[in-house]
């Protein structure tokens, strides 16, 4: 458990450095693939319709959403009960409610998505949002998991959803506000390596591990469009962006 706690808490402040659907997209992916997951799929709505963020095959979303599957898939419906988190398989034919449900399913197997689970999130008029973690082969270990970490699982949904709604992804950034997309933990960590640090040494210092302060580095280089490492730190001193 302890390595489950240091995955959610690395989700956790990973997600405090994202801004861009890109940053949410890495954040999420690999926090399923920490928790023993192969894909993730978050799908939330829009003012002009539904969205979605995920590490599916884009084959597979294009032919979700041309469709209309987003429309009757299950997981985004009215829940058949009050559980937040909502398990499948797609090889129960059993659950399917109608013959196009039945032909989501199976469209979803051969595209090798097999069970998983997902939590939904109530949106607004009476819509879910719906965060999704999947593999392609069920096992007795990740049923396991998934039995003894529900609360856990469903706290990641919820917090994902949160922090996706307050970046207001697909909303232009005013101009002047451009210099704030640095976070403080991306200028914290940019600041240790300008003095010298190494990313081992950053890390011990916050007390998280290696690959998520390179998360952090990644996302400031990024967003300060700056081609290496090195050039990021000199334009955020130049900016005065660095404590």
């Amino acid at each position: 458990m302890k390595d489950v706690k240091r995955a959610y808490d690395e989700f956790v402040d990973c997600l405090h450095s994202a801004h861009m659907e890109d940053d949410f997209r890495r954040v999420a992916e690999r926090t399923a693939h920490a928790f023993g997951f192969r894909w993730f799929a978050y799908f939330g709505h829009r003012v002009n319709g539904p969205s979605l963020i995920s590490s599916y095959p884009k084959s597979w979303t294009s032919h979700y959403f041309r469709e209309g599957y987003h429309n009757i898939d299950p997981v985004l419906q009215e829940p058949r009960n009050t559980s937040r988190v909502f398990f499948w398989d797609g090889r129960e034919a059993r659950s399917a409610r109608s013959p196009k449900e039945r032909r989501l399913f199976d469209d979803a197997l051969s595209f090798k998505i097999r069970t998983g689970l997902t939590v939904r999130i109530p949106s607004r008029q009476n819509q879910f949002a719906a965060f999704t973690l999947a593999v392609d082969e069920r096992s007795l270990a990740l049923d396991r998991f998934i039995e003894t970490s529900q609360d856990l699982l469903e706290m990641v949904g919820q917090t994902y959803h949160a922090h996706v709604n307050a970046a207001r992804i697909g909303r232009p950034i005013p101009v002047g506000q451009q210099e704030c997309l640095l976070t403080p933990r991306e200028r914290q960590c940019l600041g240790w390596i300008s003095d010298g640090k190494t990313m081992q040494d950053v890390a011990e210092l916050l007390g998280i591990k290696p690959r998520g302060v390179k998360f952090h580095l990644d996302n400031a280089r990024q967003n300060l469009a700056a081609s290496t490492l090195p050039h990021a730190v000199a334009l955020a001193l130049r900016k005065g962006l660095l404590p």
